[in-house]
């Protein structure tokens, strides 16, 4: 299969509506309305991040849009995606992505935390920018979830720090062209 390059920092980053109480403007209804169709399968199940990370790939278009046809990539639901307004597909099931951008651009580096280095798995992001997943378990639901967000140097970008939620089982990262070098020029600034 025809692998793409990720795009850059400056073209996801402009196109990738952040969490409003996390420095981006964008609450879950103002996704929900951006895409343009409602409800989602499971609506109060899901998070956006997956949603958030679809609008920016189909607003950057090209190869990078998601296209038109449905996904169809986890084993126990009937779809992973949604159709928005403008006709693309718009994935919303987190756990989905890290085998469409696998195959869409490339594998991740996968960092897999031993239960005492929690604090310490994004250790190995700092000064790099890229997407960031997260797979977890959630106890209480009892089943694997994950989250997906945009890594910016040393944190996450217009997101709320994620490490935290529920059982950490994995961080898979996918670094942006370029922006290592990038992240080092910010850091010998300040």
């Amino acid at each position: 299969m025809f692998q793409i390059e990720l795009p850059s920092w400056k073209a996801l980053a402009a196109n990738y509506p952040g969490y409003k109480h996390h420095g981006g403007d964008y609450n879950n209804i103002d996704i929900y309305a951006l895409i343009g169709q409602a409800p989602l399968p499971e609506l109060k199940k899901e998070d956006t991040s997956a949603l958030r990370l679809s609008i920016a790939l189909n607003k950057l278009g090209g190869a990078h849009r998601l296209g038109t046809d449905e996904f169809h990539i986890t084993r126990n639901h009937d779809k992973d995606s949604v159709r928005g307004r403008d006709g693309q597909q718009y994935l919303f099931r987190t756990i989905a992505y890290g085998p469409l951008l696998a195959m869409k651009y490339k594998s991740p580096e996968l960092y897999q935390p031993k239960p005492m280095e929690r604090e310490h798995v994004l250790d190995n992001l700092q000064g790099r920018r890229g997407i960031v997943r997260m797979v977890t378990f959630h106890q209480e639901l009892k089943k694997a979830d994950a989250r997906i967000l945009l890594w910016d140097c040393d944190s996450f970008y217009e997101s709320r720090d994620w490490v935290h939620i529920h059982h950490l089982i994995s961080v898979e990262f996918w670094p942006l062209p370029g922006e290592k070098m990038f992240c080092a020029m910010v850091d010998a600034i300040y």
